[in-house]
């Protein structure tokens, strides 16, 4: 494992783009510290550099190289993290059907970002199918509140699991499933949550990384031609505010913050070389706003002040709004396959 400073960028080899459609790369949601703390520079022939993010919403399909430098407050580059920009253009000719499995925990259970999916191809002559045993047809998936990855990997509830053992193949079958071509497997929220120092998430991630190994070697014994998606997952709300509004003082922000950086990065020093065994990561965490599209109520200041204030009441869940970037950014990879 690298060293962990607050400034270490997290910024995937590719970002997946479609014309027309907005993309975003939100610089909070590249490091475990704070980007308040920081500034940045981006360097890219497209897209506009505003306050907290780079966003583009590309004209023309192609690869542009993007590069975001991270500098100290006093003008000190302390990181550099470089990326290509891989625009899919609009198509009015058929293509290949997508059909599609997500498994996942709470956020794709919830079904929105799979709903929105299917929204998205509506107008796509590519056109998308889902598969999965829960959900209602034709928003289905893989997707149980609380689950981890060893949930699916284990549990006798698991769709995965026979006799004791996680046997895709065997899922597919008793399922009547066929014509599978793409997997995205968003998982490790409810996994890094009550981790609450680097040596337990350590730990954490030697227990089920290979757990995690063997749910994609299987995917690919079953059918190589599969495309699989490994979704880096979302980073929190923007305040400590829905933490405490859910769980007291048992967790902070500023933990499982961290806790999400970590995750992601083993999973990109896993799977982030792996194009040709068609394994790809899905950066959903830069196309997050965790400012605007995160839950929360107004309020009152305090019981001497009935001044309203926004506060964030949710640690981990998105908002409607914060599920469709989640959508776009799959799409983007989608389409960009």
């Amino acid at each position: 494992m690298s060293t962990l400073r607050p400034y270490s960028l997290l910024l995937p080899a590719s970002i997946p783009a479609f014309v027309g459609h907005e993309m975003n790369i939100y610089f909070d949601n590249l490091i475990p510290g704070d980007d308040g703390n920081y500034e940045f520079e981006v360097v890219c022939e497209i897209g506009r550099h505003q306050n907290e993010r780079w966003t583009v919403v590309p004209e023309k399909e192609g690869l542009y190289a993007l590069t975001i430098h991270l500098y100290s407050l006093d003008g000190e580059r302390l990181a550099s993290a470089d990326s290509t920009v891989t625009v899919a253009k609009r198509t009015t000719e058929n293509g290949p059907m997508r059909k599609a499995l997500f498994i996942g925990d709470s956020t794709t259970a919830a079904g929105v970002f799979t709903e929105e999916l299917l929204h998205l191809f509506d107008d796509d002559p590519l056109r998308l199918t889902l598969i999965g045993t829960q959900g209602t047809s034709p928003n289905v998936h893989e997707g149980r509140a609380g689950w981890k990855v060893e949930s699916h990997f284990s549990m006798h509830e698991s769709a995965f699991v026979i006799e004791g053992n996680f046997d895709f193949a065997n899922y597919m079958q008793v399922n009547g499933f066929s014509g599978l071509n793409h997997v995205g497997i968003f998982l490790g929220i409810n996994d890094v949550w009550h981790c609450k120092d680097d040596s337990s998430m350590q730990q954490l991630m030697d227990k089920e990384m290979p757990m995690l190994e063997e749910i994609v070697r299987q995917i690919r014994h079953y059918d190589a031609g599969i495309a699989i998606g490994i979704m880096l997952i979302i980073p929190p709300p923007r305040t400590q505010d829905g933490f405490g509004n859910s769980y007291g003082t048992k967790q902070t922000r500023r933990r499982y913050k961290r806790n999400v950086w970590m995750w992601n990065q083993e999973l990109a020093g896993r799977f982030g070389n792996r194009h040709a065994e068609s394994i790809e990561l899905i950066p959903l965490h830069v196309n997050l706003d965790t400012v605007h599209n995160m839950p929360g109520v107004w309020e009152e200041a305090n019981s001497r002040n009935s001044k309203q204030v926004w506060r964030q009441n949710d640690d981990v869940h998105p908002t409607v709004e914060g599920y469709r970037q989640i959508a776009d950014t799959i799409y983007y990879w989608l389409r960009t396959l």
